[in-house]
């Protein structure tokens, strides 16, 4: 399941006091969580980004992970928001993504996978994850637009 809500206020006011080594992971519900991270999928492994270039095509995915300590007794329900930085013209509304999924018994881990979509701004980004009530992930990361990042860097050399 995946929603878009617009609202005022909330975290659009506190990204930009969020730094881009938010915290993330070690928080989780006694012995339930082994490790959440939230990065780019690449061979299998999932590598965290503190920046990450908006690309509208399946050569990137980007998403969370969280792996269990042992195979799940019963069924969890993760959610997430991500909260997007105002679009331009709209100074004041901030937009979210938000999902859901219930994780089955038995198993030990999940990936949930994004992908860029035309709109999506640029500028800060966080996710915020829940294992059912007990927050997981927190980070923030900042998206950029790759061709504008090597023009600029070609104009200063």
């Amino acid at each position: 399941m995946k929603r878009e809500h617009a609202r005022r206020g909330g975290w659009a006011l506190a990204l930009p006091a969020l730094t881009l080594l938010a915290c993330e992971a070690s928080r989780a519900s006694g012995d339930l969580v082994q490790q959440a991270r939230v990065g780019v999928f690449f061979g299998g492994q999932i590598q965290q980004r503190e920046e990450l270039a908006r690309v509208f095509d399946d050569t990137q995915s980007q998403g969370f992970r969280i792996v269990f300590r042992e195979p799940l007794s019963e069924s969890k329900r993760v959610r997430w928001e991500i909260a997007l930085p105002a679009r331009s013209g709209a100074p004041e509304v901030a937009v979210s993504k938000l999902g859901e999924v219930t994780v089955p018994i038995g198993q030990r881990e999940i990936d949930q996978v994004f992908r860029f979509e035309p709109g999506d701004p640029l500028g800060l980004w966080n996710i915020r994850v829940l294992v059912d009530d007990t927050l997981v992930i927190d980070r923030a990361w900042l998206v950029f637009d790759a061709a504008a990042r090597r023009q600029a860097d070609s104009r200063a050399d």
